[in-house]
């Protein structure tokens, strides 16, 4: 099959990861795989697999955006395209212009896909006439379902996106290089548990009810909190919140922040327990799915896309939203009583094999 992906962005955030991923196994399996974005810092490593990229300004205003129509018509027709999978809402509003104004007996088939909650929409809706609808959570799929009931041909296919398990991968040992390297700089780290938090540094991402939680452990065991993210533009005024939260909390010597790291893998592998505290419900469990893949246990809330990861990976991780309480407890029993992560059904192997899956179902349709 001929493939084409279209994005905002093939840069380096969780939908163009998805795409890049996809687009991989794509070529493994001896399909064509081809990507229409404004490009980015991921479209190197999509053409040294073999992958094409296409470059179009699928982003900013959908109204300056319709002079793209015409164009991407065009490139559809001369690619001979089999399947059209746009992900996200202007590029799907962008191919589906397009698509309908090709001729019904030469055009591909198109698959729009959701990574996120949408709103009703002048071009939202976009994401619902897809002749087939991809979700990337049971919860993403209920919000299409409630806002763009009449658009959808049928119920969105729930696809969760999936870990490189190349990249993470459980079986390759940490390095003790690394190990060593990390415990020069931070000799405090050396013989501690310590307890995970991937986010960002912004309001919303969950970081007070952890540092709070983190207090109330450090009474109890020896454990040592890393928070692992970058700030947002000018958001140094909430970082220096979190650090002087941090030292009233007594926790000046028991948590790092570390910035941006590229050692994920690492970091996953050597936590006891990783964290999943967005404030609101998040679309999907990346940060989730990676951790468990590298057999580190997760705690995160019962009512958010990591939680559709913890119910079959993991489920002694999910506690209720707004239980302070609850979020101690649980990480002192993982603790105390470490248990068995399985990981299963969430590499990007399964989601290429559902969504290939769901392309044929589609091209055996008339």
């Amino acid at each position: 099959m001929r493939i084409v992906q279209l994005l905002p962005e093939l840069d380096s955030g969780d939908l163009a990861r998805t795409t890049l991923d996809f687009a991989g196994e794509l070529l493994r399996l001896g399909h064509e795989a081809i990507v229409i974005s404004n490009g980015g810092e991921l479209v190197p490593r999509l053409t040294l697999r073999g992958g094409r990229h296409i470059r179009m300004p699928l982003q900013g205003n959908p109204l300056w955006s319709l002079r793209l129509v015409r164009r991407l018509r065009r490139t559809l027709a001369e690619l001979e395209v089999d399947v059209v999978h746009a992900r996200g809402a202007l590029p799907a509003w962008i191919a589906w212009r397009a698509w309908r104004g090709m001729p019904a007996d030469k055009r591909p088939r198109l698959v729009t896909g959701a990574h996120d909650f949408y709103r009703k929409s002048f071009y939202g809706a976009a994401l619902a006439a897809g002749e087939r609808v991809t979700a990337v959570s049971r919860c993403v799929a209920d919000s299409l379902q409630l806002h763009f009931s009449g658009k959808l041909n049928q119920p969105p296919r729930v696809v969760h996106y999936g870990v490189n398990t190349r990249e993470f991968d459980r079986d390759a040992p940490v390095s003790g290089q690394w190990q060593l390297r990390l415990l020069n700089q931070y000799p405090q780290l050396e013989g501690r548990h310590w307890l995970l938090m991937p986010a960002r540094l912004e309001p919303g991402q969950g970081l007070i009810p952890f540092l709070r939680m983190l207090a109330a452990v450090v009474s109890q065991r020896d454990v040592f909190g890393l928070i692992v993210g970058d700030s947002c533009a000018g958001g140094e005024k909430y970082s220096r919140k979190l650090e002087q939260m941090a030292v009233e909390l007594g926790l000046a010597d028991r948590v790092l922040f570390l910035g941006p790291r590229r050692d994920m893998r690492e970091l996953y592998a050597s936590s006891q327990v990783c964290y999943s505290l967005a404030e609101q419900p998040e679309p999907y469990g990346r940060v989730a799915a990676e951790a468990l893949a590298m057999n580190c246990p997760v705690v995160a809330y019962a009512d958010c896309g990591s939680a559709e990861v913890l119910q079959r990976c993991f489920p002694q991780g999910l506690v209720e939203r707004g239980n302070p309480d609850a979020l101690v407890e649980t990480t002192l029993r993982i603790l105390d009583q470490p248990q068995m992560v399985r990981f299963s059904d969430f590499t990007h192997e399964d989601t290429a094999a559902q969504t290939l899956a769901l392309y044929r179902e589609l091209l055996q349709t008339a």
